[in-house]
């Protein structure tokens, strides 16, 4: 699939997976976190398609 929704999906994928290393990827950990609460608040609104 080539799709937006797909590729948004992937890189979603890598953000949440992603191991920490150490202190050089600190702003990404944030993030990491900011969109995993995002995510997390959408699941909350919508509990069918979570």
């Amino acid at each position: 699939m080539n799709h937006w929704i797909s590729r948004l999906a992937h890189r979603l994928a890598d953000l949440y997976y992603s191991p920490s290393i150490g202190g050089a990827i600190d702003d990404r950990d944030a993030d990491a976190r900011r969109m995993r609460s995002e995510l997390d608040a959408i699941r909350m609104h919508f509990p069918d398609h979570a």
